[in-house]
């Protein structure tokens, strides 16, 4: 009779108990809020709705966002030196965030996702694919982002 090597066994309890974790995670409901805050940072993104991002950012200088090798120091830097003169030029814009997973850990969470964005600009159509880390923060019991790096290339 063969009998499972020692080693075997091991990675299987592993993978078992990683899976477990894993399902108990995703139902948490503070997981549920981070990867909500997550997606909704695309979405408002798409409409425009720079306004509801004031909401989903936290304040000051200490926010990072990294586009490629690009940062901007704050939401506020973003907002009004990156996100508003590019978005003026994009037409026919989408832009989401998927395969979101994040991880929380008492008042600190961070989520890896996929991302697509596809638009037109005066100088041509473009489109992305990328990866990117979001760092939230739970201020005031509201789940903050703070710090953002998103890394992409054209499809091809």
């Amino acid at each position: 009779m063969l009998r499972p090597a020692p080693v075997l066994v091991t990675v299987l309890g592993v993978l078992a108990l990683g899976g477990s974790r894993l399902a108990a995670q995703s139902s948490d409901p503070e997981v549920r809020k981070v990867r909500g805050v997550v997606e909704a940072l695309a979405r408002k993104v798409q409409e425009g709705d720079l306004d509801a991002l004031d909401t989903l950012y936290a304040e000051g200088r200490g926010v990072h966002i990294i586009e490629g090798s690009g940062v901007n120091h704050g939401w506020a830097d973003y907002r009004q030196h990156h996100l508003e003169p590019e978005l003026a030029q994009f037409k026919n814009f989408a832009y989401r965030y998927f395969g979101v997973e994040p991880v929380v850990r008492g008042n600190v969470s961070w989520a890896s996702f996929r991302y697509e964005l596809s638009t037109d600009t005066p100088s041509g159509h473009v489109e992305v694919e990328g990866r990117g880390t979001a760092v939230l923060e739970r201020r005031s019991g509201q789940w903050r982002v703070v710090h953002l790096h998103t890394s992409g290339r054209r499809k091809s």
